[in-house]
């Protein structure tokens, strides 16, 4: 305690000479001001993470059933259209000519 003593009585005697009060005010403000907006931000983020992760909460009670419908509507609108020989040549082509199409844009840029 000493110690925070003498460096408390050491600042006291010590004197400042200020060539501009109203900059030296005004930097000062601005200093406070950033600080509290740091303050701010973080409760901000804090409440919005905190809000974000409610809908996350509540769905995973029920993953299961969102993954099986899915799963199910992928697989009722895809199935069928593999049967028919020529929506399966469809749908080849169109999966090579996306890839081609990728490939060929990442190759020259």
């Amino acid at each position: 305690m000493n110690e925070i003593e003498a460096l408390v009585q050491k600042e006291k005697d010590t004197s400042y000479n200020q060539r501009n009060k109203d900059l030296f005010t005004f930097y000062t403000l601005i200093l406070i001001n950033q600080e509290e907006s740091k303050r701010r931000q973080k409760n901000r983020l804090i409440v919005f993470g905190l809000i974000s992760i409610a809908p996350a909460l509540i769905l995973m009670f029920n993953i299961e059933s969102i993954i099986n419908s899915l799963l199910n509507l992928v697989l009722n609108l895809s199935l069928p259209l593999l049967y028919n020989p020529s929506y399966s040549y469809l749908v080849c082509i169109l999966l090579t000519g996306f890839m081609f199409s990728i490939k060929r844009k990442s190759f020259f840029n």
